[in-house]
């Protein structure tokens, strides 16, 4: 299956592919295989944020390389990998009258905040990126509906 989104994995556009603004391009998928190809378009997005994460300078500390391996296999398990940045977290952990310190956030206390936020069979695991904001592992669903943060 061809390239379809024309980017490399540093975002770049590739000299053959057309340029993407975002938006999934299935329109020249037979009908019956859109879901599928709507799976793996995920999946690779996915698996390409991981590897951004070993790639160019870090502003703070990388992801190890045991965290991006368990990454992995929960994106191999169907799960999706969604940036969020501290000030996100804060937002949602003051709605839940917690305190959360963007300055000294762990992963584990951002974590246990998006589980009470979104639940616990949504958020499966959390780790800094190198820029100082968070990746967190999602089902690709949550309560039926496909699931990415609010902004």
């Amino acid at each position: 299956m061809p390239n379809t989104t024309g980017r490399n994995y540093n975002g770049s556009t590739s000299s053959w592919g057309a340029s993407n603004t975002g938006t999934k391009t299935t329109k020249n998928v037979a009908s019956g295989y859109k879901n599928i190809c709507n799976n793996f378009e995920q999946k690779i997005n996915s698996f390409k944020t991981l590897c951004n994460q070993v790639k160019g300078t870090a502003k703070a500390g990388r992801p190890t390389a045991s965290t991006l391996n368990s990454f992995c296999n929960w994106i191999n398990k169907g799960a999706v990998v969604q940036c969020c940045t501290p000030a996100q977290v804060s937002r949602w952990a003051s709605s839940k009258n917690k305190t959360f310190n963007t300055k000294t956030a762990s992963p584990a206390s951002c974590k246990n905040i998006l589980a009470a936020k979104f639940g616990k069979s949504t958020i499966k695991a959390v780790a800094k990126t190198k820029s100082g904001s968070f990746m967190v592992v999602t089902s690709p669903t949550c309560k039926g509906k496909k699931f990415n943060f609010p902004k």
